[in-house]
This record gives C-alpha cells, structure tokens and sequence, in this order.
C-alpha cells in the first residue's frame, strides 16, 4: 500500500475532527477510525497530546497557584474540557499557594459528578494543605453552574474554612469556556 502524503492525513483529521483542540483529545478508537491504516500516527498524535500536557503541567509547578492564573486556567481546560463524562479535581496547594497535589477526586456521568467535600477536606488534611482550588468539567459543552454547584461550592467553602483551609476558586470548565465562582464574586 502506498503511503499517504502528509496534506492528505491533514485533510481527513480536518473532516472526522473539524478543529484542533478535538483531535488532540480525540481517544485512540476514534483515532484509529480516522486512520484506519496509520497507527503510527495515531501514536504520535497520543505522544503528542501527553507531551503537551506535561508541558502545561510544568507550567503550574513549583510556583504560586492564584486563582485567576491564566496557566493554571489553561492547564484545567486542556485536562477536562473534552473529557465525555464528568469528573472533579482538586489542586491542593500549601502555605506558600505552590502545588502540593493535583487529583481527581471524582468520577460521574454525561451530566453529573458526586463530589464529597468532607473527603476533600480530609484529603487536605493529610496532605498539610492550607489551599485548594476546585474544578469539574460539564461535557454539554455550556460552564454555566448548576444550582447543586453553587450549593457544592457554598458547602465546600464553608468546611474548608472551619479547618483554616482557604478555597480559592470553583471552576467549571468545558468546550466553550469556563466559569470561575472567583471571578463571578460568588466565593
């Protein structure tokens, strides 16, 4: 078979992806879909979605975390906004607002995640952390908050103030932006 010239995969990733941001977290079956007989590509393409959030990751690493930090903002929107299920994760900073922990905390549906503040707190209290910054994705593709994540958010920053812990933002990422309570007054 002869092999296929670079404009050629460019034109079928332009008609099964229609833009850039949704190839580079395009899963490897859908990949594979669109380049049935080139799986080396779609190992390069894997490689390259992991090298560039690595190199987002490097960008909130071992430096003061703020709540409006447009790194920390992209490095949220990058690792959520094209997940298909719900999911929250929780930065957890220490005195000096530098990155202690970032994990997942939990895992949903299309439209719903379970989020335990009780279990963040306790989590933050086993790391030493004095800060966290909470973010879930919405797949709908719309940030808006919900009226159970402005209660979520109330609830949280009420029991992470009780233990002295600060939280500095709720986002809510997806495709088409995101919502920060900070920025919004609500926190």
């Amino acid at each position: 078979m002869k092999p296929i010239g670079a404009s050629a995969i460019v034109d079928r990733l332009i008609v099964e992806f229609t833009d850039a941001s949704t190839l580079l977290f395009a899963g490897p079956a859908r990949l594979e879909r669109a380049l049935p007989q080139d799986r080396a590509i779609v190992d390069i393409l894997m490689a390259s979605r992991e090298l560039f959030l690595h190199s987002l990751e490097q960008r909130i690493s071992w430096r003061p975390i703020l709540a409006d930090d447009r790194a920390v903002l992209d490095y949220l929107v990058a690792r959520m906004a094209h997940q298909p299920a719900e999911q929250a994760r929780v930065l957890y900073l220490n005195t000096k607002n530098e990155l202690l922990r970032d994990e997942i905390v939990a895992r949903g549906s299309v439209n719903r995640v379970d989020i335990s503040p009780r279990e963040i707190i306790r989590r933050a209290l086993d790391i030493s952390a004095t800060g966290l910054l909470l973010a879930h994705n919405h797949p709908s593709g719309d940030p808006t908050p919900s009226a159970s994540d402005v209660a979520l958010t109330r609830d949280l920053f009420q029991a992470a103030r009780l233990f002295e812990i600060a939280l500095l933002d709720h986002i809510i990422v997806a495709r088409q932006g995101y919502y920060s309570f900070r920025a919004e007054g609500r926190l």
